[in-house]
């Protein structure tokens, strides 16, 4: 799991208790949170893109992809998206969480 720049936007504390009442341990565990990260980080880049005009695109990817931990990505998006980029993927990530306990929950019944 590659260090972001959004990941102290990511709390995921609550799956993980999810995975302690339901004794997810080892190798399931290590393989889900794997998924949750790159499930998280795939919708977080599409609020992103969704988000950021087009015109840059690009150059963030470019950015993103050459420095993926660099804070000075979130001033970027905040000052071309025209919104509160840290808003949107609290909101993203969220949700996501929640969908995740739900079939956690779900599957271990």
């Amino acid at each position: 799991m590659t260090k972001v720049f959004y990941d102290h936007l990511l709390i995921i504390e609550e799956v993980i208790a999810v995975f302690d009442l339901n004794a997810i341990k080892g190798n399931e565990r290590k393989e889900l949170l794997q998924l949750i990260d790159k499930t998280m980080h795939h919708e977080i880049l599409d609020t992103i893109l969704t988000h950021l005009p087009r015109a840059h695109h690009e150059e963030f990817l470019l950015r993103f992809h050459s420095s993926p931990h660099d804070m000075s990505l979130m001033t970027y998006l905040n000052e071309h998206a025209g919104i509160d980029v840290e808003k949107e993927i609290l909101k993203a990530a969220n949700t996501v969480k929640k969908t995740l306990i739900k079939e956690i929950e779900a599957a271990k019944k």
